[in-house]
C-alpha cells in the first residue's frame, strides 16, 4: 500500500507540535495505514523555531542567550524526530507536486497549520499541490475566531475540493461554513491516545515529592501569582517547565526536558497551572487538579477554552477570584465526553485509511 503523507508542524521545536505529530502517525499506523510525515521545509516555521530566526525579532544582548537556548532545544527536538517519527526525504513545495502520486493521499494537520501567522499562509498545508481525491485534513486548528485581514477569499480558494475538512475547534466550523464548506470537529491527536499509551511512552521523573507543575507558552498574566498562592496555602512546591533564565528566578525550573519527560511531568503532577493548549490536553488526559489561564499577555487561548467546554471542565478556567483555589472537576463526565469524541475521531481516521486503500486501487 502506498503511504499516507502527513503535513504538519513536526519541525517546530515545541512539545505540542512533535507530540501531536507522533500521535497522529501512531494512530494511522495502528488502524492499518502506512503513515509518513512529510519532511516539508516551511520557511515561516523554520524561521520561527530555528535559532537564526531570533535575529529577525530581537536585539543584542539577549539574542545570544536566546540563541543558545534555541540551539539546545533544536538539538533535543531533532533527536526526537529522528528516533520517534517516520519521515520522508526533505521536500519543497515543488518536490511535493512532483512526488504526489507516490502517496495514496495526504492529511493536513493537526496543530495550527491553517493559522495564517504560524504558516505564513502557506498553501501547501491546504494540500493545493495534490489531486482533490488525495486531500484530507485532521483536526486542523485555525487558532482565531474571525478571518484575519483579507485572508477569507484565500481560505475559500485553497480549501475548495478538500475531501473532508476536519477541524479542532467548534468555532472554526462556523468560520468554514462561512466559506461555504461543511466540516467536522475532531480531537487533537494527543487525545486519541489514552493514558495507558502515554504512560508507556513517557519517562517518569525522579521527583518524589508532590509538586504544582506550571507550564506556559505565552507570557502569563495572573497564572504564576495564582500558583504561588496555591503553593503558600498547600505547602506544595512549584516546578516551572520553562527554559527562561532572566525572569521569575525565585521559581524552580525544569529545563530542556525531552518530549518523553514532558509527558512524565504532567503524569506525576499533583496540580497543573498552564496557558498552553497541549498543557491543558495532557492535564485533562491525566485528570489533574487543573487551572488554565485563557487570557494571556499575547492572545486569548481559544483552543484550550473549546477543549474545556467540550469536556465539561469550565471550572478549570482561572478566574482571578477565590474559586482559583478550588478543584471540583467532574472527571467521570469529562472522561465520558472525551471517550465519545475519541470514538468519533477514530472512526473518521478509519475512513481516511479506507480512502487510501481505495485510491490505490483506482
Amino acid at each position: 500500500m502506498k503511504p499516507i503523507g502527513i503535513l504538519t508542524f513536526h519541525r517546530a521545536s515545541n512539545y505540542g507540535a512533535v507530540l501531536q505529530a507522533y500521535a497522529l502517525q501512531t494512530v494511522l499506523s495502528k488502524l492499518g495505514g502506512e503513515a509518513v510525515i512529510i519532511d516539508y521545509r516551511c520557511r515561516e516555521v523554520e524561521e520561527g523555531h530555528r535559532p537564526w530566526g531570533l535575529f529577525k525579532r530581537h536585539k543584542f544582548p539577549i539574542v545570544l542567550l536566546r540563541c543558545l537556548v534555541a540551539a539546545r532545544k533544536d538539538l533535543l527536538f531533532g533527536t526526537f524526530r529522528r528516533n520517534r517519527l517516520k519521515l520522508s526525504a526533505q521536500m519543497s513545495a515543488d518536490d511535493l507536486a512532483e512526488h504526489r502520486d507516490e502517496y495514496a493521499l495526504f492529511v493536513a494537520g493537526s496543530d495550527q497549520v491553517w493559522n495564517d501567522v504560524f504558516s505564513g499562509m502557506d498553501p501547501v498545508y491546504m494540500l493545493t499541490f495534490a489531486d482533490n481525491r488525495q486531500r484530507y485534513s485532521y483536526a486542523c486548528s485555525l487558532g482565531f475566531d474571525s478571518f484575519p485581514g483579507e485572508t477569507e477569499e484565500l481560505y475559500r480558494e485553497w480549501l475548495a475540493g478538500m475531501q473532508c475538512i476536519s477541524l479542532r475547534e467548534p468555532k472554526a466550523v462556523d468560520l468554514v461554513r462561512q466559506l461555504g464548506y461543511d466540516s467536522r470537529v475532531d480531537l487533537d491527536p494527543t487525545l486519541l491516545l489514552d493514558r495507558g499509551s502515554w504512560k508507556a511512552f513517557m519517562k517518569t521523573p525522579e521527583e518524589r515529592e508532590p509538586y504544582i507543575l506550571v507550564y506556559t507558552v505565552n507570557e502569563p498574566v495572573h497564572l504564576l501569582e495564582a500558583a504561588k498562592e496555591l503553593s503558600a496555602k498547600t505547602g506544595v512546591r512549584i516546578l516551572y517547565l520553562n527554559n527562561q533564565y532572566r525572569k521569575n528566578r525565585d521559581i524552580t525550573r525544569i529545563r530542556y526536558s525531552t518530549p518523553e519527560e514532558f509527558v512524565g511531568w504532567f503524569a506525576g503532577a499533583e496540580y497543573v497551572y498552564t496557558n498552553s493548549f497541549h498543557g491543558t490536553a495532557f492535564a485533562v488526559l491525566f485528570q489533574k487538579k487543573l487551572k488554565v489561564e485563557l487570557e494571556t499577555a499575547k492572545k486569548y487561548n481559544v483552543r484550550s477554552r473549546d477543549l474545556l467546554m467540550s469536556c465539561g471542565l469550565t471550572s478549570c478556567v482561572l478566574k482571578g477570584d477565590e474559586e482559583d483555589l478550588k478543584f471540583a472537576a467532574d472527571w467521570t463526565e469529562a472522561e465520558r465526553r472525551l471517550e465519545t469524541m475519541r470514538h468519533s475521531s477514530m472512526e473518521y481516521i478509519r475512513t481516511i485509511v479506507s480512502a487510501a486503500e481505495q485510491n490505490e486501487k483506482e
